[in-house]
């Protein structure tokens, strides 16, 4: 190669590598508000046995997070902890190539304490702990040919070979493996009384702590030799990514309950707006291989700090018990078109996330039957969350089926099993993120375990 088609090649590459490094450093967008609060699961296999459907029902610890008025039922001091089991699977396609992939993930759920105290008449009961609340696992294995994706930069007639090429509309083959480890905690202060015979209040502060560790291993390779002229003549692309973002916040929720005679209960809540502190360290090394054997590359990373706005969130539910048999509903409402970086840089983001999102009313509905003779009960329950994209198919939507299963040993301890099966599809990439589209169908099987005992 002689020095002006090199010097020509290193300043192409160079080109492309400060723009690609521009993307990548400043890459936030809707989605990376909108996650945290999507597909926010909760916590306790009573609960999730009964397909979340617990708002109206809320009489162990997990009502910190349901309705923490209702821990105004509870006679007894109560120790919980439970133990989850995740195994996340996703069937990619890549125009036509699929490929499935899984990841599991086992974690220390929750652990809690609650407080009765003593009254002349009514309750007074405080609650203490702490509890995972939503998972980040996430796995993307996919591999295919594309005529989409990374190397867009450059446009020319390749008969040009003086003119930088544009590195895209000819098929080439992309593989890479993208994953996502962390979940979003709560440290929990709650709290309930009764303020007439058949209500009570109750209130939660939360303490959110949260982590996410996405990382991309890609590779794009001109397995059909479609870029041979210079100085697009590239053999292979190779980029390794990274993003850890380290989320908190501090949160209250307010809510009530209202006893109906023995066998109803409503239930009602509401979250106050909050903001979320998200510190983002980010990296990547990126290197491409030409058919000569020459190659360049190019590593970058930085570090930096942004906060989100997180709307009001409203909850309502109901039980009602006919003999043996409890049944109960959900609702929750949240406006997604309210998230808000609060940041000069994301102006056009925020226009994004009220164009693009909306609101969405997420259902429970749950049932458990009570098998006196057994001291158990076994559950089942279904959940439906709609995915808060505005023109989103049904197919996008998550659908949870659970089951449950409960036994208590001398009327104080307490041992609880639910199992989860969700699913639903969903969409990535663009036209500057390394695979292109990406079709993803996703399977989602989580075992809870939980362990109470009141003394």
């Amino acid at each position: 190669m002689n020095s002006q088609h090199k010097f020509f090649r290193i300043f192409t590459l160079c080109t492309f590598f400060i723009f690609f490094g521009i993307f990548t450093g400043w890459s936030q967008s809707a989605v990376d508000a909108i996650r945290i609060m999507d597909n926010q699961i909760g916590f306790g296999a009573r609960a999730m046995g009964m397909g979340g459907a617990y708002t109206g029902i809320a009489d162990d610890y997990s009502a910190v997070f349901w309705n923490p008025a209702g821990l105004a039922q509870i006679p007894k001091m109560e120790f919980w902890m439970g133990i989850s089991h995740l195994h996340f699977s996703n069937e990619s396609n890549l125009n036509g190539s699929i490929i499935d992939a899984s990841l599991n993930a086992t974690k220390f759920n929750s652990l809690g304490m609650v407080f009765p105290i003593p009254t002349y008449r009514g309750s007074l009961v405080f609650a203490l702990g702490y509890q995972k609340v939503k998972d980040f696992e996430y796995i993307n294995d996919y591999f295919g040919v594309s005529d989409r994706g990374e190397l867009e930069l450059f446009d020319v007639d390749p008969n040009d070979p003086d003119q930088p090429y544009y590195f895209s509309g000819q098929e080439v083959q992309k593989e890479g493996l993208a994953t996502d480890e962390g979940n979003m905690s709560q440290y929990t202060f709650s709290g309930a009384i009764d303020v007439a015979p058949n209500i009570s209040v109750g209130a939660s502060i939360f303490y959110w702590k949260g982590r996410s560790d996405y990382t991309e291993d890609f590779r794009q390779l001109d397995i059909y030799d479609n870029f041979i002229f210079f100085p697009a003549d590239f053999d292979e692309y190779v980029d390794n990514s990274y993003i850890t973002d380290r989320y908190s916040s501090f949160g209250l929720k307010l809510s009530s309950l209202f006893r109906l005679g023995k066998d109803a209960r409503v239930g009602i809540g509401m979250h106050i707006p909050q903001t979320f502190n998200i510190k983002e360290e980010w990296g990547y090394n990126s290197t491409v291989y030409f058919d000569n054997g020459d190659f360049l590359d190019y590593a970058d990373d930085d570090e930096f700090e942004y906060e989100v706005q997180i709307p009001f969130r409203f909850q309502a539910g109901g039980s009602v018990a006919l003999g043996n048999i409890l049944g109960a509903a959900n609702l929750e409402y949240i406006d997604w078109t309210q998230f808000e970086f609060q940041t000069s840089e994301f102006r056009q983001e925020n226009i994004d996330i009220r164009r693009n999102y909306r609101g969405t009313l997420m259902w429970n509905v749950g049932a458990e039957i009570g098998i006196p003779l057994m001291a158990s009960q076994i559950r089942a329950g279904f959940m439906y969350k709609p995915s808060p994209l505005a023109d989103a198919q049904s197919e996008f939507n998550r659908k949870y089926i659970t089951v449950g299963y409960g036994l208590l040993y001398g009327r104080i301890v307490k041992v609880d099993l639910a199992y989860m099966y969700g699913f639903w599809k969903q969409i990535t990439g663009s036209d500057i993120s390394p695979q292109g589209i990406t079709e993803e169908d996703i399977k989602y099987h989580k075992l809870l375990l939980t362990f109470s005992y009141r003394f």
